[in-house]
């Protein structure tokens, strides 16, 4: 039988489809059978109390036209004898439809029905009597004439009744009778229902063996594949569906991955090897790292300048001179800040009074050629920045941005913050620069230098390269510029959740004398 079932259904989807029509076959089959019992029940219980709809619906009719002959009778009204017509034409016609139903032999409810038609016949003659009566207004002829339809609706009633009765006693043995057939009914449906659900059952069943058993096997070897036991035996199915190419391309894997793994273990040696290698170079880019770091964050020692300054703003204010002593005083405090700040953070509220300090000296130096603006978010001023990052972007802005211009020199240092990154912008309206040395400023390159002497300076490939490692994170710049049109130089500064901060290690420091970008 496994052999006839793989043959004429070699494929899973074809079992399936089979299997699935033949529990609809069979389903359905069930279903028409339960139908056309409950149709032919439902037919026989119309049957049983069709006479007596018939017989009420006709009573109803008597009734209707009674009482408008009755309304005519007593108020000659023309609606009411019209109506009295139309229902006289309906009794008329089933009082006729008694008599064509009678045929053969007469049982004891067609002698009624013959009856009722033979009263309703002379109940309409009376009728059509009293009305004629009324017309001619003879009291007397239409009342004694009424009388008399009255008497016999009352008979009509009365054998109706009989009628209704007679009919209802049949009507309870044939549904005794019916009962009975239905609780046979429903135990042959149970029968059968139960039947085609068992049937179903070992037909899914049995497919679902065939079609699990190989899947089993195959899952039993993958997990022996999986602890690392790859000779293991070869799945085997013996049907010639999809289950057989997948166990076979199942085994021919297990062979590929065997011999993979030999080859390998013949690889491990050099492969081991070059992990080594690999281990030593990263621990050299980590001390590469440290030393850029370190190297980055080398610094002069002022100490010396920085208390000659302090000795000359004493002298100043000993001799009176007051501009002289604020000018020293501001060089000092720029002067106190790289020496206090360069071993530790700072915030930017920091950073921008240290260039409201270098803006006061740069006013003593060069009166009001240029003027400084300022744009600051104060909710962002406590951020901690590594230190010296605005400082050298103003000396920039100021040497070679607005350097050359007699006046009308703006410098504007902004503060804001746009979704997670806080920007820190310095805007010159001075002679810009090529695109070239913008790419160049972008990429980290260090571009040229100067010689003229200007104010000593960290230049801002120093300021983007320790950004870059204070906060791990390589989007730290934004140039905007054009020959001509000014440069507005932005350092980004994360303010989200951000990689572990470099440790700023800055017993040294690299300074460049007037770094250009």
């Amino acid at each position: 039988m496994k052999k006839i079932w793989d043959g004429m259904f070699n494929s899973i989807k074809t079992r399936i489809i089979a299997v699935f029509v033949l529990t609809m076959l069979l389903a359905s089959a069930a279903s028409i059978f339960i139908l056309g019992l409950s149709s032919n029940i439902i037919e026989k219980m119309d049957e049983m109390f069709a006479d007596n709809v018939k017989i009420e619906q006709f009573l109803s009719d008597m009734y209707e036209i009674n009482s408008n002959l009755t309304n005519y009778l007593v108020t000659s009204d023309s609606d009411s004898l019209l109506n009295y017509y139309r229902y006289k034409e309906i009794i008329s016609d089933k009082a006729q439809s008694m008599f064509s139903e009678l045929h053969g032999i007469y049982s004891q409810n067609d002698l009624i029905y013959k009856d009722i038609a033979y009263m309703v016949d002379s109940y309409l003659n009376e009728t059509e009597a009293a009305v004629k009566a009324k017309r001619t207004d003879n009291a007397d002829e239409y009342i004694a004439r009424y009388a008399e339809a009255n008497r016999i609706t009352g008979y009509i009633r009365t054998y109706a009744d009989r009628l209704n009765l007679n009919i209802l006693n049949i009507n309870t043995t044939q549904y005794l009778n019916m009962s009975d057939n239905l609780n046979k009914l429903r135990t042959s449906n149970l029968i059968l229902i139960t039947s085609v659900i068992l049937l179903n059952v070992l037909v899914i069943l049995y497919l679902t063996y065939n079609m699990t058993k190989p899947i089993i096997e195959l899952a039993h070897s993958a997990e022996e594949m999986s602890k690392g036991n790859f000779d293991a035996d070869d799945v085997k199915v013996h049907s010639q569906d999809e289950l057989s190419i997948m166990a076979n391309a199942f085994n021919a894997m297990k062979h590929s991955i065997r011999n993979y793994i030999r080859e390998l273990h013949n690889k491990a040696d050099t492969e081991s090897q070059l992990l080594e290698q690999q281990i030593e170079n990263l621990r050299m880019q980590s001390l590469l790292a440290d030393a850029e770091m370190k190297a980055l964050q080398m610094q002069i020692n002022p100490h010396f300048l920085f208390n000659t300054l302090n000795a000359g703003v004493q002298l100043a204010m000993i001799e009176g001179a007051d501009r002289t002593s604020t000018f020293l005083d501001n060089m000092a405090k720029i002067f106190r800040y790289n020496v206090k700040s360069l071993d530790r953070t700072v915030r930017i509220k920091d950073e921008i009074e240290t260039i409201k300090a270098y803006e006061d000296l740069f006013f003593v130096r060069f009166g009001d050629i240029m003027k400084f603006e300022y744009d600051i978010d104060q909710s962002l001023l406590d951020i901690d920045v590594p230190p010296l990052i605005i400082q050298p972007l103003v000396e920039n802005a100021t040497i070679h941005g607005i350097g050359n211009m007699e006046r009308g020199g703006v410098i504007k240092v902004s503060l804001d913050k746009e979704d997670t990154v806080v920007r820190v912008s310095v805007q010159d309206n001075g002679a810009g620069m090529s695109e070239k040395t913008r790419q160049m400023i972008l990429k980290c390159q260090m571009y040229g230098s100067d010689t003229s002497g200007h104010m000593t300076g960290i230049g801002i490939y120093n300021v983007v390269q320790r950004l870059k490692l204070f906060f791990k994170h390589d989007d730290v710049i934004e140039v905007m510029s054009a020959p001509g049109k000014g440069t507005r130089v932005t350092l980004k500064i994360p303010c989200g959740p951000v990689p572990e901060r470099a440790e700023l290690s800055m017993s040294h420091q690299v300074v460049t004398s007037g770094q250009r970008w």
